[in-house]
């Protein structure tokens, strides 16, 4: 599921919202405070498995995004065999449905230096 976080028209006052409020973000050894939104808006930080609300602002944005998630009208890739995906992770919320262990399901992460 693939849906681009321009697209989920937030209001100039909700951007603000989502570039101020303070969040902590908990990736195991080397946790960090941030915001959902970067100050440049290049992207939309949302994980809720990782993202914990500082205060209320930070409740309130992460209510926001999830709000505007339900209401987002995701593009869904189905899976063929060989196929390859690549995603922009600086514009693109993405995530996927259960799948079976056995699957053989692999990821590979690069990154591209513009």
């Amino acid at each position: 599921m693939l849906l681009d976080w321009r697209k989920l028209g937030f209001s100039p006052d909700e951007l603000r919202l989502l570039e101020t409020a303070p969040i902590l973000v908990r990736t195991g050894r080397r946790s960090f405070y941030s915001t959902l939104l970067s100050p440049e808006r290049a992207f939309l930080r949302y994980d809720p498995g990782c993202l914990e609300a500082v205060d209320g602002r930070g409740r309130n944005a992460l209510d926001l995004v999830q709000y505007r998630l339900r209401a987002g009208l995701p593009e869904i890739h189905q899976w063929r065999f060989g196929d390859i995906l690549i995603i922009d992770n600086w514009r693109a919320l993405h995530g996927r449905a259960p799948s079976d262990q056995g699957s053989g399901r692999r990821l590979a992460r690069i990154l591209i230096d513009a």
